[in-house]
């Protein structure tokens, strides 16, 4: 699935209507090896009729994106000799003036 796309995508596997279990179609293992086989970054079931997992879905999908975000970052910064600031930092960061 990535083969074609940027090397940077995140592709997330989510299984609805998780509070069908007793109609249950594709057991939760299969589709955990489906998102192992085909490289996904995430799999989740949940269920929009009880909102199961779906504020979850979006914290992980932040995090997932935040963490890559953070590495980017850093990688960018080591490329150009810019220091990041810490977030423990005792000094703010300086503004630019404009004029």
């Amino acid at each position: 699935m990535k083969a074609n796309a940027c090397p940077d995508i995140k592709i997330f596997l989510i299984g609805n209507k998780a509070d069908l279990e007793n109609e249950r179609k594709i057991p939760k293992e299969k589709a955990e090896n489906f998102k192992n086989d085909y490289e996904f970054d995430f799999f989740m079931e949940t269920s929009a009729k009880t909102g199961m997992n779906a504020q979850e879905l979006f914290i992980e999908a932040a995090n997932l994106l935040f963490q890559d975000y953070c590495k980017y970052k850093n990688v960018k910064s080591k490329k150009e000799g810019e220091h990041l600031i810490s977030e423990h930092s005792s000094k703010p960061p300086q503004k630019k003036s404009c004029c």
